[in-house]
């Protein structure tokens, strides 16, 4: 029996100001490292911190339609990451939400993972560049 293909995903979210007006984007990529999809948009006025959670509820919807086997999440924030895994205790209600939102989320997906990885990853240099793209868009 094969083991079935993993599914790499990066997110980033920002804001310019803090809050302010805020952008996330997002990269699928399969195993062999193709990317089947990216994104970045406009999602209004927001905190740094909102903006990366957004980002990973969009990515966790759009990877849901590639496959729900086995993926492997990467993000650079750290609080992000940490507060979803279990790590660091949720102090701000409203990111409360956020996390019950992500973790309901991933429960459907058979296998998957979120892990940190520093800014300076290609991958995630990517998904930063869509945010930034987005923003320079509508004019941020």
């Amino acid at each position: 029996m094969t083991k079935p293909l993993e599914i790499l995903v990066y997110t980033d979210g920002g804001a310019r100001g803090n809050p302010g007006p805020a952008a996330i984007g997002y990269a699928i990529f399969d195993q062999t490292g193709r990317c089947l999809e990216s994104d970045g948009r406009c999602i209004g006025n927001h905190t740094n911190n909102e903006a990366e959670y957004h980002a990973l509820i969009l990515a966790i919807e759009r990877v849901k339609k590639v496959s729900r086997d086995r993926v492997k999440f990467h993000s650079d924030s750290e609080l992000m990451v940490h507060q979803v895994n279990g790590v660091y205790k949720v102090k701000a209600e409203h990111l409360k939400a956020f996390v019950d939102k992500i973790r309901e989320d991933l429960a459907d997906i058979h296998w998957h993972k979120l892990v940190y990885v520093p800014r300076e990853n290609p991958r995630i240099q990517l998904a930063d560049r869509l945010v930034n793209e987005a923003l320079d868009r509508e004019g941020f």
